[in-house]
C-alpha cells in the first residue's frame, strides 16, 4: 500500500507519530531519540504498511547516494535501532516484520494518514555522508583534528575522576557497590551538531572514552566493549532497560557540541538500580590550544571532586596516547574502518600515518599490528606471510618498546606469536601479560580462548570465551565464536544451543551459521545440517532452482552435492581469487580423498593459514588422526612433541 504524505505529512500507529518530513518520531507527543539513517528506513516501510520492501528497494532510496558505507551491517544496524526506539521484538514483532533473505514489512495499523505517494519524501530526504580524506592527504581542516583531540583529553579527565568519585572517595553516602566487579557501559556519545562530520568523530570519542575506561581501574571496575555499547546508539535510552540487558551497575551518557570555536562536553553518571544521577558535568573548552586545556580541565575536575584523578599504575598507561592531533585524527579514521572492516587496506594506511606523524604513539602501533594479522587471516591475502609477518612483529614490538605496561601492546604481540609465527610459549605469556594488565580488555580474553581450546585445554578455554562475552555481550562475533569454542572443545549441544542465541542477534550472521552448520554435522544431524546449507547458498545468490537440483531424499548425499558443488567453486577460482588451502583440505576430506586433503594441508601449512592453528582438537579432521602424515604434520608445528 503506497501512502500520501503531500497534504498529512503525519504518520500515526500504535502510540507513535512519525513526521516524514522532518524524521521526528514521537510517542504521546514525547520526542524520542532516533538517528536520521534509521528515521529513514523507518519512514519508507510505514508509508508503504502492508507491504514487503526489499533490502534492494531499501538500498536504492535510502543508500542511494552513500559510497562509505556497509551496507548489510548498516541496514542490520538501523532496524535494530527501530525496534529498540518503539520497543519492538524481531521474534513476535508488532510493527516491523523481517521477511528473511528478502527484506521487510511495517504490519502495525495506521490509525489516520490521507495519502497517494509516500515515496517522493523519502527519496528526497537529505542523506548525510561521512567524507573521509584518502591518508597521507593534509585533513582540510585542522581544526577538526584539533578538537577531536580536545574532547578526548577531556573526556579522559572527566571520566578518571567521576569513576574515581564512584569508586573511592565520593562525600556523603556511597553507592554499595556489589562483591564482584563494579560494571559500566559508556552510551555512544550523543552528536548535537547536524554536520554528519561530526558523527565519525563522536563515535571515536566514545570508543577512546571506553578504552580509557578500561585502563583505569581494571580490578574494581569492568567496562563493557564498543561493540555492545555501539548497539545504543540513537537509541531511545531506558536506563533500566539497558541494565537489564547488560548486567551493568553504571551508565555514563553524554554528548558533544562543536560550534566554529567551541566545544561543549557534557556528561553524567547514572547508577542503575535506582536511576540516580550521581555525577554530571558541563565543559566548555575552545579550540585553540588543545593540547594545554586537558591539564585546565584536569584540574578543574579535580578540585571539584577533591580526589586523586589516577592511581600511580595508571600513569604508565597514558603514555600509549599522543599528543599530536594530526596522528590522533589519522588513529580514528583507521579505526573507524577497521570497526566496519570495509577496507582493511586503508585502516592500516592511516594507522601507519599515525606512527609517522608521532613514532611514539604506542596505541597506533598495537592498532596497525592487529590490522596486518586480521588482514592476513581474513583479508585477500594479496601479500604472503613472509611480508606481513615482519610487518605485524615490528608494530607489536615497537608498541611493548614505547610502553611494556599496555595490555593492547602485548597481546597484539601474542597475536602475531600464535597466529602468524605458531610460536606458542611466547603466544602463552603474552596473553597472560597483556591479561594481568588489563582484565577489561575483551579482546585479549576473546584471542586466548581460541588459543587454549587450540592448545588442548577446553575448560580454561571456556572460561575465557565468557569473560569475554560478558564485556561484550551484544557482539555477534564474540557470541558466535562462543559457540566455535564449544565446538572444538567437542561440546557440541552446548554449541548448537549457543548459536541459535547468537543467532537471535543476526539471523543471518555468516560465522554463526558455518558454525551450526558445522555442529550438526559432527554429530551426525545430516537434515539440520542440510537446512543450514540452504540458507547458506541462498544467501549467496544460489537460485532455489540448482539448490533443488542437488538436494536426494538422503540428507547426507544431498550435504556431500552442497560440498561438490562448493569444491567445484573454488577450483574454479582464477589466480587473484587463491583458495584458501585449509578448507580445500577439508572439503576433500568430507569426500573422501584423504590424498588431496594432505596435499592441500601442505599448502596450508607453508602458507601458514591461520585456520592450521586448531588442527591438534578439530573434530572434522579426526579421520586423518591415526595416519603417519597427519602425526608428522603435528610435529612440524610444534603441537606435539
Amino acid at each position: 500500500m503506497q501512502l500520501d504524505i503531500s497534504e498529512d505529512p503525519t504518520i500515526r500507529f500504535g502510540d507513535f507519530e512519525l513526521e516524514s518530513k522532518s524524521g521526528e518520531l514521537r510517542k504521546h507527543g514525547r520526542p524520542l531519540k532516533l538517528q536520521p539513517q534509521p528515521s529513514k528506513v523507518l519512514i519508507l516501510l510505514a508509508s508503504r504498511a502492508g507491504t514487503l520492501v526489499t533490502r534492494e528497494e531499501i538500498q536504492q532510496e535510502v543508500w542511494a547516494t552513500e559510497t562509505f558505507v556497509d551496507f548489510e551491517h548498516g541496514l542490520n544496524f538501523c532496524i535494530k535501532q527501530i525496534r529498540t526506539t518503539l520497543g519492538d521484538n524481531a521474534q513476535s514483532p508488532v510493527f516491523i516484520e523481517t521477511i528473511p533473505r528478502r527484506g521487510y514489512r511495517f504490519i502495525a495499523p495506521l490509525k489516520s494518514l490521507e495519502s497517494v505517494n509516500g515515496n517522493a519524501e523519502v527519496a528526497s530526504a537529505p542523506k548525510p555522508q561521512v567524507a573521509i580524506p584518502e591518508p597521507s592527504a593534509q585533513p582540510e581542516m585542522l581544526r577538526t583534528a584539533v578538537a577531536t583531540w580536545t574532547i578526548a583529553a577531556v573526556i579522559f579527565t572527566l571520566v578518571a575522576g567521576l569513576i574515581g568519585y564512584v569508586l573511592t572517595n565520593r562525600p556523603g553516602p556511597k553507592p554499595v557497590l556489589p562483591n564482584r566487579k563494579a560494571m559500566l557501559v559508556v552510551l555512544p556519545f550523543d552528536n548535537l551538531s547536524s554536520d554528519p562530520q561530526q558523527d565519525y568523530f563522536s563515535d571515536g570519542l566514545t570508543e577512546e572514552t571506553i578504552t580509557q575506561l578500561g585502563r583505569l581501574r581494571p580490578q574494581n571496575l569492568a567496562v563493557i566493549a564498543r561493540t555492545s555499547s555501539m548497539t545504543y546508539k540513537g537509541a531511545n535510552k531506558d536506563i533500566a532497560r539497558i541494565g537489564r540487558e547488560l548486567g551493568v551497575d553504571y551508565v555514563l551518557e553524554g554528548s558533544v557540541r562543536r560550534d566554529v570555536d567551541k566545544v561543549r562536553i557534557t556528561a553524567q553518571l547514572i547508577q542503575v538500580k535506582d536511576q540516580t544521577h550521581l555525577w554530571a558535568e558541563t565543559y566548555d573548552v575552545s579550540n585553540k590550544d588543545a593540547i594545554a586545556i586537558q591539564e585546565q580541565v584536569a584540574a578543574k575536575v579535580a578540585r571539584s571532586l577533591a580526589i586523586e584523578l589516577l592511581p600511580s599504575t595508571n600513569s604508565e598507561n597514558a603514555k600509549g596516547s599522543t599528543t599530536v592531533p594530526e596522528a590522533y585524527d589519522s588513529y580514528l579514521k583507521g579505526l573507524y574502518l577497521w570497526n566496519k572492516r570495509t577496507d582493511l587496506d586503508k585502516s592500516i594506511a592511516y594507522f601507519k600515518e599515525a606512527t609517522e606523524k608521532d613514532p611514539k604513539y604506542a596505541t597506533a602501533y598495537c592498532a596497525l599490528a592487529n590490522a596486518y594479522v586480521r588482514s592476513f587471516m581474513f583479508g585477500a591475502r594479496h601479500e604472503p606471510f613472509d611480508v606481513i609477518a615482519p610487518r605485524a612483529r615490528a608494530a607489536a614490538e615497537k608498541a611493548v618498546e614505547l610502553n611494556d605496561g599496555l595490555s593492547e601492546a602485548h597481546s597484539a604481540l601474542a597475536s602475531v606469536e600464535m597466529w602468524l609465527e605458531w610460536n606458542w610459549p611466547e603466544a602463552d605469556r603474552e596473553f597472560k601479560r597483556a591479561i594481568a594488565l588489563n582484565p577489561n580488555y575483551a579482546q585479549v580474553h576473546h584471542d586466548y580462548s581460541w588459543f587454549l581450546v587450540s592448545m588442548g585445554q577446553p575448560d580454561e578455554a571456556i572460561n575465557e570465551i565468557k569473560l569475554a562475552q560478558r564485556l561484550d555481550p551484544l557482539s555477534p562475533l564474540t557470541n558466535s565464536d562462543v559457540g566455535w569454542v564449544y565446538l572444538l572443545a567437542r561440546r557440541y549441544d552446548e554449541a548448537i544451543d549457543q548459536i541459535k542465541r547468537t543467532l537471535e542477534l543476526d539471523p543471518n550472521y555468516g560465522s554463526a551459521l558455518a558454525c551450526l552448520e558445522k555442529a550438526f554435522e559432527l554429530k551426525g544431524m545430516f537434515g539440520e545440517a542440510v537446512e543450514i546449507s540452504k540458507k547458506e547458498l541462498v544467501g549467496s545468490g544460489v537460485s532455489n532452482e540448482e539448490i533443488s537440483a542437488l538436494v536426494k531424499s538422503d540428507p547426507k548425499e544431498t550435504l556431500t552435492n552442497f560440498k561438490r558443488r562448493e569444491l567445484s567453486r573454488m577450483n574454479g577460482m582464477d589466480k587473484m581469487d587463491n583458495p584458501r588451502p585449509f578448507p580445500m583440505a577439508s572439503l576433500y576430506l568430507s569426500l573422501g580423498d584423504k590424498d588431496k586433503a594432505f596435499a592441500w594441508l601442505e599448502k596450508a601449512l607453508q602458507q601458514r593459514d591461520t585456520h592450521m592453528v586448531s588442527i591438534k582438537v578439530d573434530g572434522s579432521l579426526d579421520s586423518l588422526r591415526n595416519d603417519p602424515r597427519f602425526v608428522e604434520l603435528l610435529k612440524r608445528m610444534k603441537l606435539t612433541s
